[in-house]
This record gives structure tokens, sequence and C-alpha cells, in this order.
């Protein structure tokens, strides 16, 4: 009888626990880390948050892909803040935090769904207070669908998306050009339309082998606001380390590579200034940005709670400084308003130290890299030998080399003109959010001229494109009619980094050097011509209207 009671009472508790127990469950929580979610179980998964939490969430879509699939946005709030304004009205201003951008890097994706469940059902609605947490969990959606054991090489899961968009874009190298449909709708309804402080971009690293599961970087383009830049390596950034270690247990790095694989001393190098990188782009837009890598070599469970453990530190962080940084990037905008015109700016650079650091790594090991391996490993990347972990650990003391002295720079003026044949580029930069003005009466002023001489490119197409690497000009000053229909660019605006970073032709990633202008600046029968973009020397006193 009292063998059938504890059975009973036994009974009774399970089946109360499965009654009772509805909490949401992630695609990897639910296999054991075996497998990552597809398009439609994020959906389904946001989704049921939402239909338990309505007043504190809202599913929105930023924008369409090329297969069909609308990318979604979450938008978190105890406050019942959905819109723009309401954020500024109320002064909970908005970080965005962003994953899956290469589809084959997907702990960001789940650790996203795993923080909207933190913060709306395990009582960490104080990371609400204040501010407004937006959440795009699968930005390419299109390479997401298309899992195959032959995308990634990572510790888990087997199956992964791919790199590419549905249009075979690297959504992370478009954000100068911007030629996907994922980035135009992020920089249209979310970065021009929302302006959050903060971006947070979370990918997967395989570079150098160490043991720490998180790296980061902020923003490092050089052009940018360096006060912005210092503020995250000298305060932000050391306190988020030291909130994930002390309160998540797991351990940091910032982001790179050894400079010498097998001599881990020679340094720990950063090199992705430039704007085609999204947390690089963002930060010429005078707001902060984060970049999360998380190691692919550590297990899928590892990288999961890592890339959770770090979001989570980072919104404390803000949550707990949000007033501080508002003041620096609205300081940034005033300054990008009064300093950048008639400014010098920098275009050409040198790497330099940042700081020493403790990395833990391993002894290494060197072999020679076989024929029949050379697809796995190019001789390019890798050279003639492959550097091997060993099984005996080791810390090293190193230097990271993330920042950048500038040795070449160019004088800027009062702002530019385009010709009227350059709608389509006035068009891309009022994407971007910057202001254009369309010039209304012909008239004669004084400006800078550039003759193209020469144009050096890459031999291979790059993202679709022939990059010019070097272009060499004669620059002329002289008196110029400029038609009406013209188009007026001023410096004194908050964007004036980002207006300078696309139209100087000596920027090694801007306009240029993507080609917009390849079919004015080559002639068809006889060699090179003017670069359809005049520097003027003062701002011109004919009415204008905005583009």
């Amino acid at each position: 009888m009292k063998r059938t009671l504890i059975l009973y009472f036994l009974f009774i508790f399970v089946f109360s626990f499965e009654l009772f127990s509805d909490e949401l469950l992630t695609v990897p929580e639910k296999t054991n880390y075996q497998r990552t979610s597809t398009y439609q179980e994020v959906m389904d998964f946001v989704k049921a948050l939402k239909e338990r939490h309505p007043e504190k969430m809202k599913i929105e879509f930023i924008g369409i892909t090329t297969e069909g699939r609308k990318i979604p946005m979450i938008i978190l709030s105890k406050h019942g803040i959905f819109k723009p304004l309401e954020s500024r009205l109320l002064n909970k201003p908005p970080v965005l935090i962003m994953a899956n951008i290469h589809a084959g890097e997907v702990e960001g994706k789940e650790s996203t769904l795993m923080l909207i469940r933190e913060i709306l059902e395990n009582n960490r609605e104080d990371l609400l207070e204040k501010q407004t947490v937006l959440i795009i969990p699968i930005f390419n959606c299109d390479g997401n669908e298309k899992m195959s054991p032959k995308n990634r090489r990572d510790n888990g899961p087997e199956l992964a998306g791919e790199r590419k968009n549905g249009q075979g874009y690297d959504l992370n190298r478009d954000y100068v050009k911007v030629e996907s449909f994922e980035v135009r709708a992020l920089i249209t309804n979310v970065f021009n339309f929302w302006d959050p402080v903060l971006f947070v971009d979370m990918h997967t690293t395989n570079g150098s082998l160490h043991q720490e599961p998180v790296t980061y970087a902020p923003n490092i383009a050089p052009e940018g606001d360096q006060i912005l830049t210092d503020y995250m390596w000298e305060k932000a950034l050391p306190e988020i380390d030291k909130t994930l270690l002390k309160k998540y247990k797991v351990e940091s790095i910032p982001y790179g590579n050894f400079i010498k694989r097998d001599d881990p001393v020679k340094g720990w190098r950063n090199r992705a200034i430039e704007a085609r990188f999204g947390t690089s782009y963002y930060g010429l837009r005078n707001r902060f940005s984060i970049l999360d890598e998380n190691y692919s070599r550590a297990d899928f469970r590892t990288r999961i709670k890592g890339a959770f453990s770090f979001i989570r530190a980072i919104l404390e962080y803000t949550n707990k400084h949000m007033d501080e940084m508002c003041n620096l990037i609205r300081e940034a905008d005033l300054r990008a308003i009064k300093e950048v015109k008639n400014s010098e700016f920098p275009i050409r650079f040198k790497l330099t130290k940042t700081y020493d650091f403790l990395i833990k790594s391993y002894i290494f090991k060197k072999r020679k890299i076989l024929e029949s391996e050379r697809e796995r490993y190019p001789k390019n990347w890798y050279g003639d030998y492959l550097v091997e972990k060993t099984d005996k650990k080791k810390n090293y003391c190193t230097t990271l080399y993330a920042s950048f002295k500038p040795y070449k720079k160019v004088k800027l003026t009062e702002g530019y003109i385009m010709l009227p044949s350059e709608r389509q580029v006035a068009m891309h930069l009022k994407l971007h959010g910057i202001n254009v003005q369309v010039i209304g009466k012909s008239f004669k002023g004084k400006v800078k001229l550039y003759k193209v001489i020469k144009i050096e490119s890459l031999k291979s197409p790059y993202q679709g494109h022939f990059l010019h690497t070097n272009i060499d000009y004669e620059e002329v000053e002289k008196e110029v009619d400029v038609p009406k229909g013209s188009f007026f660019i001023t410096l004194t605006q908050p964007l004036s980094r980002l207006v300078a970073y696309l139209l100087e032709p000596q920027s090694r990633d801007g306009y240029v050097a993507w080609n917009f202008f390849d079919r004015i600046m080559v002639n068809q029968w006889r060699g090179y011509s003017i670069y359809p973009v005049y520097k003027v020397l003062k701002t011109p006193k004919v009415q204008m209207h905005n583009f």
C-alpha cells in the first residue's frame, strides 16, 4: 500500500510539472544543442512570446528578402514604447542587437531568442528601465534556410545556413554600396528611423586558436569620432568584460587574430576598419557599436552561453549608463556639424598599439599542408604550413593592435557639389540619411576639380565589383559654371564624417572605390575624365531646396 501511494504521488508530481511548466525552449535547448532553428521556428518562438506579453513586446518587419521572407525586429519595452517618437519623448533610447547577418554563424540567433524570453519571463524587466531594446534575431533569413554541413566547420551544430544572402551578397560588406534588400531595409527603417544609441552585431569568429569563448571590438574606423571609440575601449568594454567574467563566468578578449600564428607574443591584430563593415559604418554615424565574435572552436552550448551572457552584460551597462552615452553622442553630433568642414580628413593609416593584454591559448606546432588539403586551406591564406594547437595550454602576454594613426590626410572644404548627372548617387546619399540639397539656379563659383590620371583596380571581382585600390588625380582650383539641378552636400551636418568618407575621391572605401562614378570618370574612347563631384570653397549663395 505504501509503495502504491508513493507511485501515485510521483505520478501527480510529474503530471503537475508537465502541466504547469510551460517555458518556451529554443531549438538548441530542445535538441540537446544538436540543431539550430529555421526561419519558421524563430517566428513561432517570438510569436508565442508575443501572445504571452502583448503589452511589452511588438514584432515589426523591417523589410522583405529576395526570396520573400519578412525580416523580423522585436521591440521590447516595459513602458509601452513601440515607435521612435515615443522612445524620444519618454527618454527611453533604443539599443539594437542584431544576429545572423552571416547565417552560418548561428549562436547569436539562438541567444537573442533566449534574451527576449529572459527579459519577459525570467524577471529581467530591469533591463528595460532606461532603454528600449530592439532585436533582429535573424537578419539573413534566406541564407539561414540553405542549411548544409558544408557551410561552416564550427564545433556544432552539424547543419547551419550559408554566409551569403539570397542575392549572393555578403551582407557585412554592403554598408557603403547598399545593394542588398536587407541592408537597405536596416539603414532606412532602423538606423535612420530609430537611430539606436548602440548597435551590437553578432558573429562567429573562426580565426586564431585561443580558449576564451567571446571576443569583441568597438567601432575602430579611424575616420569616426575618436572620443566615442576611446570611451568604448577605456570605460564601457572593460566594465562589460568585468561583468561577463564575475557575474556570468564567461571569459572574453578583444577580437582579432595573431599577427604570426605560431608566435602569439608578436601581437593580436584587428584591421577591419572599412565602413563596408556594419560596426565601422555605424561609428561614422556618431553612434556606438560593438562587434561580438563568438569563438567557433568552442562547443555550440558554450558559444550560446557566451553570446547570451555577453548581450545581457551589454544591456546591463547601457541601462546603467544611458544618460552618459546619450550626452556623448549629442556632443559627437555637434563636433561633426562644427569641426569636420575645412578640417584635415584622414584617408590612409598605420596600425598602432591599443594596449597589452593576456590571452589564454596553447603551445603550437607546424605541419606542412598537403596538396589534397588545398581546397580547405588556400595558399593565399595559410601559406605552406598549417599551425595546429597541442594539448598543452599556455597563457601569453601580447599586444592588441586595433588603433590607427593617419599618415595621409586631405583638406576638406565647406562641402561638395555633384552634377545633375549624379541623381542616382544623390538618392543613395539620401538613403544613408544624409542631407542633400538641389541647386535651383545656375551660377559661377570657385571649386576644386579632380582630373583622373590613373586608376588601379582589383584583378578579380569582389562583392560583384572590380574595386578600385588606387586613383591618381590632378587637383585644379578654378571657377566653373554650376548648372541648375546640381546637388549640394554640406559638411555642416551630423553625418559629415560619413559624407566625406563616401565622396572624397581618395577614400579607399567610398563611392569612387565601389565604381559609382566609373561611367563618368572612364571615357569609352579617350582615357579618363574629371571626377563629377566638386569641392566647394564656400557654400553657394543661391536658392536651394531639399532633395
